[in-house]
């Protein structure tokens, strides 16, 4: 059975249909061009959008350009500052796009420039230009294609609208005075995606691109548990692309092991392979009773087989465990400490737990998402034994 029935939801370049917590932001880059997206040429629309990698910005761009293309005598050039750093290679793309014929070198970077002019002007082409990952590019190339929108004297009319897409300040900081200018009053900016934002996309990309029945909602919360920021200031997550990266290694995992539906472990597994997982430098710095306590969880977990296991669970867990290895088990407010610990280090995380998910009462759910179970366990019975030793 076929897990994944469209590979394209899972596409960095997929649209959806429904664009979920990045309403604002579209609303604001509409705002800004979509007069001269509907008629072209009367005046030189430009915005700069900031934010983390995966928090929306390309997306919402490709989604303005979906609401407008059919309406618009403008083309859609995109281009990757990864992937064309150099002004020739930017050049070359712009009129691969646009259908021109260019020369590929011979060329100064004046005759380029003129030409492209020439051909913009000549051929009467609008273009809406979209500089991503402008970090890759050198400020003098960035300059120029910034300044080559207010060439309204050359081109005929204002025909280029830009987007500059970067992951902080520093990509118009590096510009000279005037220029950054020029861009500096249209600056839009992504925040990361929270863990609730981030479920609410999987849920959408789930629906559209797997099939029914082969994922649960706690799956989707074990992902958005890892890879979501606690608050929109968090910079250290917020991932949706990573997110959904995820989503899918687990969903083609199961379905290669001939199995109908994702399993936790396919997750963590999925994990490991595009995050840095657990340390074992980390694990051993751990107080003796943490790693006891951690490796309750981790026997919870597996006994289980679910994304989540209740604190109460994990600390009768620990109890076992502790017996096993000739313990005095530490108190409950101190587990509490351990748990904390452990969460701040980003070996565990925890949620309350929501209603229908069949716990009784407000309990913590507790989950490990970015580490195979038996490999964790493997290493922390070995800390553990050396340490008793």
């Amino acid at each position: 059975m076929a897990i994944v029935v469209d590979e394209s939801v899972f596409s960095p370049n997929y649209v959806p249909e429904r664009l979920p917590h990045r309403e604002q932001q579209l609303q604001s880059i509409d705002m800004l061009l979509s007069s001269w997206l509907q008629a072209p040429g009367h005046h030189y629309p430009r915005a700069t959008l900031l934010g983390r990698p995966g928090t929306g910005k390309t997306v919402t761009v490709r989604k303005l350009w979906e609401i407008y293309k059919e309406r618009s005598k403008a083309r859609f050039v995109y281009i990757n500052g990864f992937i064309y750093r150099n002004f020739t290679t930017i050049v070359g793309e712009i009129a691969r796009s646009l259908e021109i014929p260019f020369p590929r070198r011979g060329l100064s970077r004046d005759e380029f420039l003129a030409l492209l002019i020439e051909h913009l002007r000549e051929r009467d082409l609008y273009m809406f230009l979209v500089l991503d990952d402008a970090f890759n590019l050198a400020p003098d190339i960035l300059s120029t294609f910034i300044r080559l929108g207010q060439e309204v004297d050359k081109l005929g009319a204002f025909r280029i609208a830009l987007i500059v897409v970067g992951h902080n300040d520093t990509v118009l900081n590096n510009l000279d005075p005037s220029t950054r200018g020029i861009m500096g009053k249209y600056v839009i900016r992504f925040s990361p995606y929270t863990k609730e934002q981030i479920f609410s996309i999987l849920l959408d990309r789930a629906r559209a691109g797997l099939a029914e029945g082969s994922y649960s909602e706690d799956i989707l919360q074990m992902i958005a548990d890892i890879t979501g920021a606690q608050s929109p200031l968090d910079t250290n997550r917020g991932d949706a692309r990573l997110a959904i990266d995820i989503l899918y290694r687990a969903a083609y995992a199961a379905q290669q092991n001939g199995r109908r539906q994702i399993t936790p472990e396919d997750v963590r597994r999925s994990s490991k392979e595009v995050l840095f997982g657990i340390s074992e430098e980390v694990l051993v710095g751990l107080p003796l009773h943490e790693k006891l306590f951690l490796l309750a969880i981790v026997r919870s977990l597996k006994i289980s087989h679910m994304p989540y296991v209740t604190f109460g669970e994990a600390e009768e867990a620990y109890k076992i465990a502790c017996e096993e290895y000739g313990e005095k088990p530490r108190v409950h407010s101190q587990l509490w400490t351990y748990l904390n610990d452990l969460r701040e280090k980003g070996i565990i995380e925890t949620r309350q737990n929501k209603r229908g998910e069949g716990v009784r009462g407000r309990t913590t759910l507790i989950s490990i998402g970015t580490e195979p179970l038996d490999t964790l366990e493997s290493v922390l019975a070995k800390l553990i034994r050396e340490e008793l030793r």
